[in-house]
């Protein structure tokens, strides 16, 4: 659960800072840093990627041999692979937004209570 948030008396508010926030991305962020952001993020998502990339590498391999039984469980490995990466992909998205609307209902709050305290302030 986050913490309380606090301004700062009388602070300016296009100053407003929320230190529960999840931080942006900077804007000048590289390739990798995003790859690496979003695999901290949601890891299941990535994991189920390659691991239908192996099911994939897997079934061309044993079409390439002729042996079909192998082949069908390799497709059916792929199948239950995507399976859980939606399922993933899906669970992470609907957290996420769980999450970021919590914190926005709370930032929120905060100015409209940081505003009532500073119009009160005023004579």
């Amino acid at each position: 659960m986050p913490r309380q948030y606090t301004p700062e008396p009388l602070a300016d508010p296009q100053t407003w800072t929320d230190a529960n926030a999840v931080k942006a991305p900077p804007l000048n962020e590289s390739k990798w840093d995003k790859l690496t952001r979003k695999f901290k993020e949601e890891p299941l998502v990535p994991l189920g990627c390659a691991a239908t990339v192996a099911a994939l590498l897997g079934a061309s391999s044993a079409l390439q041999k002729g042996n079909r039984n192998q082949f069908n469980k390799y497709l059916r490995l792929r199948v239950a692979a995507q399976g859980v990466t939606i399922i993933a992909a899906l669970g992470g998205s609907l957290y996420y937004q769980s999450q970021r609307r919590e914190e926005r209902k709370t930032v929120e709050a905060a100015k409209a209570q940081a505003a009532a305290a500073a119009n009160a302030a005023q004579p």
